[in-house]
């Protein structure tokens, strides 16, 4: 099973209502959100992505790192995807994708000691 299929919110996301609620720029705009968990749904273009696509990132990082020399374990890539999936990230309806690349950014850089911008040209 793939971390982007064991990822799964516990609610349905049933969007009935909307309200007006700044968005990250100022401006107001109608949100969705969820009329069973009270969620406010991403409306911003800059959209999030799945899980895989961080499990990716952390694959193609480990591949470019063990060419220089230097190595990432797999348990160091376990624990990242494992704290990713408690702070749900993979959770695409509330999440923006700035907001995910600073939380990876900050989890992954607590587990692996690597320069947050080159970390962030991987993204």
């Amino acid at each position: 099973m793939s971390y982007q299929q064991s990822f799964q919110h516990p609610c349905s996301h049933e969007f009935k209502d909307s309200e007006w609620l700044p968005t990250e720029n100022g401006i107001l705009k109608l949100h969705p959100y969820c009329s069973n968990c009270g969620l406010v749904k991403n409306v911003s273009s800059d959209t999030a992505k799945g899980l895989g696509y961080f499990a990716n990132v952390l694959g193609r990082l480990r591949s470019d790192l063990e060419r220089k020399g230097y190595k990432i374990s797999k348990a160091q890539i376990r624990l990242i995807m494992e704290e990713l999936k408690k702070r749900e990230i993979g959770d695409t309806y509330s999440f923006s994708f700035t907001k995910q690349k600073k939380l990876f950014m900050d989890v992954a850089t607590k587990y692996i000691k690597i320069n947050k911008n080159y970390l962030e040209s991987h993204l």
